[in-house]
């Protein structure tokens, strides 16, 4: 994560617990917490009228959404802007409709978009003007159809515009398309217009940030042509800026013919004059206008096919291949690849769409945002203003393409990580950040426990010796015997012995140890396992202080300073298990998270925004706990987590003000990082591993409970090999779980698990179960809210029968609840701002 140039006090909100989505139990810790620092509550931010969610419309939560267009393992790719441009490396689309009310042409503004099938990378919008409905379709492909590597291959972005007309007349429709290099910025010294990303950026090293394109060049010289041909063949037209070919349009659709002009405003200059030249244009200058304006009959419509070049280029050959591509064709291809791309891994099947198209957009996200670069696959959070590799993000999102079924993509994830190690044997993506040392062991590690991949360990188990050589030596010259201290301003934000490094250490030291003696090094292990019980010992005596100073809460930094932002702080007991899961730490710490949360989710900078994915590893640690308190704050947490979603399943990161204009700033959607962890977080909370235990439905929302509902998991793998599920109900109060598990033997030994646990909803009493027409004894805790069924791993079918438990709260949460929930919140703390009022919360609003 990136922090922008402002100065985080030392103070940190604690929300108020009954803010949408957070739970009574926070305000447990609201006064404790208050003893040691002193309490500022942000300023109302401004707000937007409720307007802006229309009921008969998809609810999308950013007020300025972008979305990204591309193909897996391009060095580029395309954002749609908040208007619905579309802005690549070297210019922007641009489109408008007419007529208007005081103008010819009418600036499109596209806020509300949706996805082919809900979740393939094909964005489709609307706007309406004069009863003529003009449809957009917008993707990217490559001329042949396949990924990107090493910049080979021309990538396009498809435009489809078809101009409906929605009345029982003739209508005149008016569409026109022009181009520009950048937008307005908000100052004059912002390096890119408003809700944009900085480029070109030539990257210093593999992984840095870069940006394709060109800079603007006032010299420029804008042209029209048409395709080769006679006038009377020719169909297509092209804009060249300087030669290169900007876009191309159609000349002619039906009895509709382009109006061109150089400009926007031809001012007296009528008709247009079209000769080559340079023009007195700055960045923001509309140019190259193309506009058609046919009377369109009642209820007809017409189509215009538009493409746009990620990289223009002058070469003839390839402007002639991409005049010549299909637009269906490569629809039809690009809908095939990632179709294809998704039935390869985890398939999820649950009764609400919008989890599980965030589920599979959230790969794509991951995947578009990955580069390949002559040997090197390098993960990056997106192509936008995060076109980067961190070893802390890439760790996460090599784990998630390994728990969701992507083994080979997560190894070529990781092999990217080798460049960072350092010649001392440290592993660094960033100055000071060295998180990135826990994390890589930690990434190298996870993929072996899912692959019991041999060749990997032989590859993976030098470098991490050479890292605990740099550890144990970085250790020695530390005054607390640590990971060294940083004062990177970034996360956490705060100078110090960052907890989170600690935990991250750790938790890589705990699975490179058990990969050595899986794969046969137990020299290595003998020799790490010191190194990993003195760092635990040395670490915990360090935070037994700190904690007993800050009311049982774990500190963001083990200094003595108790401020900084939540961040690693909360890794106790994920990924790996350092403390124990109802350790008094671990709860006052999660208490103490989620007491800052707003609008249900985390909040970053002492509680003046909030902060996306940072809420997920509260989220992940609810799961693991097993206790039917933390699956209620679990799902309503989920359900948060996708009402900060857009209608396109993007995540973001942070800058966005609670109950504010719900506006993200330059920290462009889709995050990676979010994606990554939204689809670890679904994965484990339907299947996950505990050590030698594999867990089946850890957290259920009551929405996919109920008379012929299904969930089903199909090509999970796990630590024990692949499994499959189907949990059927065909009633109010019966339940079938079908099992087909494929448990492997791995180096002559088997994999299986030593048990199944199965979870029943904090909602339901179990009252009789049976397992493969056996019936189970069931003890008193059994039919109590959250209880478990211990079954043998050769389990194949379970039949349950169940009653709901009528003091149960949370049992009609789901998300179309949650969205009405947050509207109706909003609503009501607009009308109170609208008039002068505190537009505090209200008694009931957490509670669904």
């Amino acid at each position: 994560m990136r922090i922008p140039s402002f100065v985080v006090s030392c103070a940190v909100l604690l929300a108020s617990p009954l803010v949408f989505g957070c739970t009574c139990a926070s305000a447990q810790v609201t006064t404790a917490a208050s003893n040691h620092r002193t309490m500022t509550t942000p300023a109302q931010a401004p707000m937007l009228t409720p307007g802006l969610d229309h009921p008969a419309e998809p609810f999308s939560y950013f007020a300025q959404p972008t979305d990204e267009i591309g193909v897996m393992d391009a060095q580029a790719a395309t954002e749609i802007t908040p208007e619905g441009y579309l802005r690549t490396g070297s210019a922007e689309l641009l489109f408008f409709t007419g007529p208007g009310q005081d103008r010819l042409l009418v600036p499109v503004r596209a806020r509300l978009r949706t996805l082919t099938d809900g979740h393939l990378p094909i964005d489709h919008y609307h706007v309406l003007r004069n009863g003529i409905d003009y449809r957009f379709t917008v993707f990217a492909a490559t001329l042949d159809g396949r990924t990107a590597p090493d910049g080979s291959g021309v990538l396009v972005n498809f435009l489809r515009v078809r101009l409906v007309n929605t009345t029982a007349q003739p209508t005149r429709a008016i569409f026109a398309a022009a181009t520009r290099y950048d937008a307005e910025p908000n100052t004059a010294s912002d390096q890119h217009g408003e809700f944009r990303f900085n480029r070109p950026v030539a990257g210093r090293f593999p992984g840095d940030y870069r940006q394709p394109g060109e800079s603007f060049d006032p010299n420029w010289v804008y042209s029209f042509a048409a395709s080769p041909g006679s006038p009377e063949q020719t169909t297509t037209g092209r804009f060249l800026r300087s030669g290169e070919l900007i876009y191309s349009f159609p000349s002619r659709v039906g009895n509709a013919t382009v109006y061109r002009s150089l400009t926007l405003a031809t001012r007296y200059n009528y008709p247009p004059d079209l000769t080559p030249r340079t023009l007195p244009a700055n960045p923001t200058t509309a140019v190259g206008l193309t506009r058609w304006m046919p009377v369109i009959p009642p209820h007809g419509s017409l189509t215009l096919d538009l493409k746009m070049p990620v990289q223009p280029t002058r070469d003839p050959a390839t402007i002639a291949a991409i005049e010549a591509a299909s637009l269906d064709r490569s629809l039809a291809r690009t809908t095939a690849f990632w179709q294809q791309i998704l039935a390869q891994g985890m398939q999820l099947t649950l009764p609400e769409p919008k989890v599980t198209d965030t589920f599979a957009m959230s790969l794509v996200y991951d995947l578009i945002a990955r580069d390949h670069i002559g040997p090197n696959f390098i993960q990056t959070v997106n192509k936008l203003h995060y076109h980067s590799f961190y070893l802390r993000d890439g760790a996460d999102i090599a784990h998630m393409y390994d728990l969701t079924g992507y083994p080979a993509i997560a190894r070529q994830t990781l092999d990217f990580f080798s460049l960072s190690q350092k010649p001392d044997g440290n592993f660094l993506s960033q100055p000071q950040q060295y998180d990135g040392w826990g994390e890589a062991l930690w990434g190298y590690g996870q993929h072996y426990q899912i692959t019991h991949d041999a060749a990997f360990a032989a590859w993976a188990l030098p470098q991490i010796d050479r890292a605990v050589d740099w550890l144990i030596a970085a250790r020695a010259q530390d005054p607390l015997h640590l990971i060294p201290a940083s004062n990177v301003r970034d996360n956490e934000y705060i100078p110090g012995h960052l907890t989170g490094y600690s935990f991250l250490a750790l938790s890589g030291l705990r699975v490179s140890i058990a990969m050595a003696r899986s794969a046969g090094r137990d020299d290595l292990a003998r020799k790490w396992q010191p190194v990993y019980d003195s760092y635990r010992s040395t670490f915990l005596a360090v935070l037994d202080k700190q904690t007993a100073a800050n009311h049982n809460i774990i500190p963001p930094a083990l200094d003595g300073d108790p401020s900084g932002q939540f961040w690693g702080n909360l890794l106790a007991v994920v990924p790996e298990p350092t403390l124990a899961l109802f350790d008094p730490r671990v709860t006052a710490t999660l208490r103490a998270a989620q007491a800052r949360y707003a609008e249900g989710i985390m909040t970053y900078g002492d509680g003046r925004f909030l902060h996306h994915y940072l809420t997920i590893k509260n989220t992940l640690t609810e799961v693991v706990r097993d206790d039917p308190a933390d699956q209620l704050q679990a799902t309503r947490e989920l359900y948060a987590l996708l009402v900060h979603t857009s209608s396109t399943q993007a995540g973001f990161e942070f800058a966005i003000r609670p109950w504010g204009e719900r506006n993200f700033q330059d920290n462009l959607a889709p995050h990676g990082w979010f994606a990554a962890e939204y689809r670890t977080l679904l994965r484990q909370m339907l299947v996950r591993e505990d050590g030698a235990d594999l867990h089946l439905l850890s957290v259920v929302s009551p929405e996919w409970i109920g008379p012929g509902k299904t969930i089903a998991v199909r090509q999970a793998p796990t630590q024990f090999g692949p499994i499959a599920f189907t949990f059927t109900q065909p009633d109010a109060t019966h339940a079938r779980l079908q099992l087909d598990s494929h448990f492997t033997i791995a180096q002559n030994r088997t994999t299986a698990p030593r048990q199944l646990i199965l979870h029943i909803p904090w909602f339901l009493r179990l009252d009789a179960a049976q397992a493969d027409g056996h019936p189970l004894h069931l003890s008193p805790a059994t039919t109590e809210s959250g209880a478990t069924l211990t079954l043998p791993a050769t389990t194949h079918t379970v039949t349950l029968t169940w009653s709901p438990l009528a003091s149960a709260p949370g049992a009609n949460l789901s998300y179309q609840q949650a969205v009405e929930q947050y509207k109706a919140e909003y609503t009501r703390r607009y009308n109170a701002w609208l008039h002068g009022q505190q537009g505090q919360p209200t008694a009931t609003a957490a509670t669904p």
